[in-house]
């Protein structure tokens, strides 16, 4: 059994702008999102994690160089 993700018209005002930005980019929303997308507060918080490790200070360059590296050697990224 599987949660099935929104729809780009579903949930909050926020959440379907979120969705409209984000399907215009290369490879759309991505799966996880509209997942957690189904308790917006989840969703909240996983987006304020990812720009707090985006900016600047926050994490050296270095360590989040060091950590897509070693992602994408796990899951065996080609890229």
């Amino acid at each position: 059994m599987r949660i099935r993700g929104l729809e780009d018209n579903q949930g909050p005002l926020w959440q379907r702008i979120l969705f409209l930005i984000m399907g215009q980019r290369p490879g759309g929303v991505p799966a996880p999102l509209r997942v957690y997308g189904r308790k917006p507060k989840i969703l909240r918080s996983f987006l304020g994690l990812g720009k707090s490790v985006r900016e600047p200070g926050e994490l050296p360059e270095r360590h989040k160089r060091l950590a897509m590296y070693w992602t994408a050697r796990q899951v065996e990224c080609p890229f």
